[in-house]
């Protein structure tokens, strides 16, 4: 019984990590899109930082994935679908507040 407790809490742990994981690399592309604008001559593009970070998210997850197989492997599909409905919702109210700010535009 208290072995079926441990992995219950790993993959609770599991799904805590990925959700932060998903909500953190998500604000941190937000904040990297926004600062994108239309380039300069002889100015340094920023799509390249933009993808060298997004590298760096892919195999950070690739990292926790490949921890949370060695504590407990069910946790993995937590994660996967975690991070996804993380994103989605996310992305969902981005866009909500982004269709928001262009009415307000619009409407001046």
């Amino acid at each position: 019984m208290m072995n079926e407790k441990v992995n219950i809490l790993w993959i609770i742990l599991w799904i805590f990590v990925s959700a932060g994981w998903s909500v953190l690399s998500f604000q941190w592309l937000r904040k990297s899109i926004e600062e994108i604008h239309p380039p300069i001559e002889n100015a340094k593009s920023h799509l390249t930082g933009l993808i060298i970070r997004r590298v760096f998210v892919f195999l950070m997850i690739g990292v926790l994935f490949s921890l949370a197989l060695k504590t407990e492997p069910i946790a993995v599909v937590g994660m996967a679908i975690t991070i996804t409905v993380v994103t989605w919702i996310q992305v969902i109210l981005y866009n909500i507040k982004l269709n928001k700010q262009d009415t307000g535009v619009k409407e001046k």
